[in-house]
C-alpha cells in the first residue's frame, strides 16, 4: 500500500522526529492494546447472537471460541457477554482518547522543535548566501511548511496505528473463519490496488500546492515592501489582478487536494458494500452459520474502515512529501553551521588579509580575487572604486557574512575561522546605507547595540549620533514607536539611530558601509566628527562615495573588479595617475 514514494515520506518524517521517539513508540503500544480491545469486544457478538439464536456453540470456534468460554464460561447469558462488551469497547474508546490526546502533544512539540531548528539555521547560515533565496519561501517554510510537516507526522502515527490494528483485527478474523478471511484479503487487495490507481497524483498536486503557497507568500512580501511604489504609479488595479491569479492557484490546487482525499472513504465504503454482498453470497452458499457471519461482518467492517484510514494516510503522505522536504533542506544546513567556540580579547594591532579569494554561489567569476591588506587600529581606513568593484563583499568578509574560498583573515595573528562567530560579532558594529530598524521604540533600535544599556548610556550614544535633538522633539521622546522598518521617521533620521545603535556597541571594528551616501547634512556631520575625534583606538572602515569622507581616512584602498589596485594616503592617491584620481581627481 505504501509505495511509489508513501513509505519513503514517512521514513523522512519519523527522521525529522527521532527526538520524539518514545513517544512515537508509547502511542503506537497504545494504538496496538485499544486493537485488541476492539477485536475481543467485537467476537463478543458471536456467542451473543448464538445465545440470540439458540444456534450452535462458541466453544465450536477455534482460538476465540476457547477464550470466550475460559474467560466467561460456557453458561454465560446474554446479558453477562453484552455487559462485558460494553466494558471492553468503553476501555477501548479511552484508550484510543488518550491516544489522541499524545498525538496531538506530540504534534505540537515536534512542531515546536521544528520552528526551533529552522529558526536557528536561518540565525547561523551564510548571510550572503541566505540573500540570494527568496524571502517568501523562507516565510513559507517557517510558517507553513512546518506545520504541514507536523501534520506528516500525525498522519504517520495514524497510519502506523491504523496498520497494527488491521493486523490485530485480521487475527481475530482468522480465528473466526480461515476461509472468509482469506476471501476478503484478496478483495481488499483489489480495493487498495484501485484506490492508490485512483490517488497516484498527490505527490505532484502536492507539490504544486508548496510552490503556490511560496508563491503568493513571495509575492504579498514584496508587494507590502513596495507599496508605496504601487500607490504611486496606480499600479491598484494591475495588482489585484496578479493577487487573485495567485489566489485562485491555490484555491484549485488544494481543492484538487481536498477532493482526490475526500474521494477515498465514499469509494472504500461503496467497495466494502460490495465486498460483504460477496461474503454473505459465500456463506449462503456454504451454509454457514449466521452468528458467525454476523460476527466476522463486525469486525471486518471495522477492518475495512482501518483500510480506508490507511489508504487516506497513503494519498496524505504523497501530497506532504514537498513540505517534508523543504524543511528537511532547511534543517540539514544546520550541520554546516560554523561552531568555532575560540573566545576574543579586545583587538590590539590590525586585522589582516591574506591572498583571499571570495566567490559566490553559481558565480564563475570571484567577487574579490587574491587580495592581501590591512586594517590598523587607531586608524581610519578608507575602502573606494566603482559600483561592483567587491567593496560590500570585502564588508561582508569582515562581519561573517560569508566566508573566504581561498586565504585567510587574521585578527591580531589569530585566524578569525578559529573565533567563534559570537565573540566576533561583539567586537563589531556597523552601518548601512539603507539602516535597517525593527518596528517598536527608539529606545529599543538603539539598546539592540548592546542589550541592558542605561537609559543615559542610550541617550549619550544619540548625542553623539546628532540624533538626541530630533528624538527629544518627539511627543514619546525615546519611547516613540518608528512603525516597521522605522517607516515614520526620514533617512536621515533612521541613519542617525543605526549610528547611535553602532556607538553604544563601543565597538573595536567599525563599519561605516555607504553610510553618508544620500544623507542629510546633520548625520554626514556625525559621522565626520567620529572620524575625526578617534577618542578611543579602535579600527574604523569606512565605504564612500563622496571625497569629503575619504579625506578623512588615514589609508584608501581602492578596488576594481575585485582586485586591490592601489592603496595610499587620499592626497598621495589623488596625485598619482590611476582609479582613484578618475574618480575623485575632479572634487580635488
Amino acid at each position: 500500500m505504501l509505495h511509489d514514494g508513501a513509505f519513503d515520506v514517512m521514513r523522512r518524517v519519523l527522521g525529522l522526529a527521532k527526538d520524539e521517539r518514545r513517544r512515537v513508540a508509547v502511542i503506537v503500544l497504545l494504538g496496538l492494546v485499544s486493537a485488541v480491545f476492539e477485536g475481543f469486544g467485537l467476537s463478543l457478538i458471536i456467542p451473543i447472537a448464538q445465545i440470540a439464536m439458540s444456534s450452535g456453540q462458541v466453544q465450536d470456534l477455534p482460538y476465540v471460541g476457547n477464550l470466550i468460554a475460559t474467560l466467561f464460561g460456557s453458561g454465560a447469558s446474554a446479558g453477562q457477554l453484552m455487559l462485558a462488551a460494553g466494558v471492553i469497547f468503553l476501555a477501548g474508546l479511552a484508550t484510543g482518547v488518550v491516544n489522541l490526546v499524545l498525538s496531538t502533544r506530540l504534534s505540537l512539540i515536534f512542531a515546536e522543535r521544528l520552528r526551533a531548528q529552522i529558526f536557528e539555521s536561518l540565525m547561523h547560515q551564510d548571510i550572503v548566501l541566505l540573500e540570494g533565496k527568496s524571502s517568501g519561501k523562507l516565510l513559507n517554510i517557517m510558517a507553513t511548511e512546518s506545520w504541514r510537516t507536523c501534520d506528516a507526522l500525525f498522519v504517520v502515527i495514524s497510519l502506523i496505528v491504523q496498520v497494527i490494528a488491521i493486523v490485530v483485527l485480521s487475527a481475530f478474523l482468522v480465528a473466526i473463519s480461515p476461509v472468509h478471511s482469506v476471501i476478503l484479503a484478496l478483495l481488499t487487495g483489489l480495493m487498495a490496488l484501485a484506490i492508490m490507481r485512483l490517488t497516484r497524483r498527490m505527490r505532484s498536486i502536492g507539490a504544486r500546492a508548496t510552490a503556490a503557497n511560496e508563491g503568493l507568500t513571495s509575492y504579498l512580501f514584496s508587494l507590502l515592501n513596495g507599496l508605496r511604489v504601487v500607490r504611486g504609479f496606480g499600479r491598484e488595479i494591475y495588482e489585484r489582478r496578479r493577487f487573485q491569479r495567485r489566489s485562485s492557484q491555490i484555491s484549485r490546487v488544494f481543492m484538487r487536494l481536498t477532493i482526490l482525499s475526500g474521494l477515498i472513504s465514499p469509494l472504500v465504503q461503496l467497495m466494502t458494500l460490495g465486498i460483504v454482498g460477496v461474503l454473505i453470497m459465500i456463506s449462503l452458499a456454504r451454509g454457514d452459520e449466521a452468528a458467525v457471519l454476523i460476527g466476522f461482518l463486525a469486525i471486518a467492517y471495522r477492518v475495512q474502515f482501518r483500510v480506508a484510514s490507511v489508504l487516506g494516510a497513503r494519498a496524505g503522505l504523497l501530497g506532504f512529501d514537498s513540505p517534508v522536504t523543504e524543511v528537511e533542506t532547511v534543517i540539514a544546513e544546520i550541520g554546516t553551521i560554523d561552531r568555532q567556540n575560540g573566545v576574543m580579547t579586545a583587538l590590539a594591532r590590525e586585522i589582516r588579509l591574506e591572498n583571499v579569494t571570495v566567490r559566490y554561489p553559481k558565480s564563475d567569476v570571484p567577487a574579490i580575487t587574491d587580495i592581501s591588506c590591512s586594517f590598523r587600529v587607531g586608524e581610519v581606513t578608507a575602502v573606494a572604486g566603482r559600483s561592483g568593484a567587491g567593496k560590500s563583499t570585502l564588508m561582508a568578509l569582515l562581519l561573517r557574512f560569508t566566508s573566504p574560498e581561498e586565504g585567510r583573515i587574521l585578527i591580531d595573528d589569530v585566524p578569525l575561522s578559529q573565533i567563534s562567530p559570537q565573540a566576533w560579532h561583539e567586537r563589531i558594529a556597523f552601518v548601512e546605507q539603507n539602516a535597517f530598524l525593527f518596528s517598536g521604540s527608539i529606545r529599543a533600535n538603539i539598546a539592540y547595540g548592546r542589550l541592558g544599556a542605561s537609559a543615559e548610556d542610550v541617550r549619550a550614544a544619540a548625542q553623539a549620533a546628532q540624533a538626541d535633538e530630533f528624538i527629544a522633539a518627539l511627543d514619546q521622546g525615546y519611547d516613540t514607536l518608528i512603525g516597521e522598518r522605522g517607516a515614520r521617521l526620514s533617512q536621515g533620521q533612521r541613519q542617525r539611530i543605526a549610528l547611535a545603535r553602532a556607538l553604544l556597541r563601543d565597538p573595536d571594528v567599525l563599519i561605516l558601509d555607504e553610510a553618508t551616501n544620500a544623507l542629510d547634512l546633520i548625520t554626514e556631520r556625525a559621522i565626520r566628527r567620529i572620524l575625526e575625534q578617534k577618542s578611543r583606538p579602535r579600527v574604523i572602515i569606512v565605504i564612500a562615495h563622496r571625497r569629503e569622507t575619504i579625506d578623512f581616512a588615514d589609508r584608501v584602498l581602492v578596488l576594481r573588479s575585485g582586485r586591490l589596485i592601489q592603496e595610499g594616503r587620499p592626497a598621495e592617491l589623488a596625485a598619482q595617475p590611476g582609479l582613484y584620481a578618475d574618480l575623485y581627481g575632479d572634487e580635488a
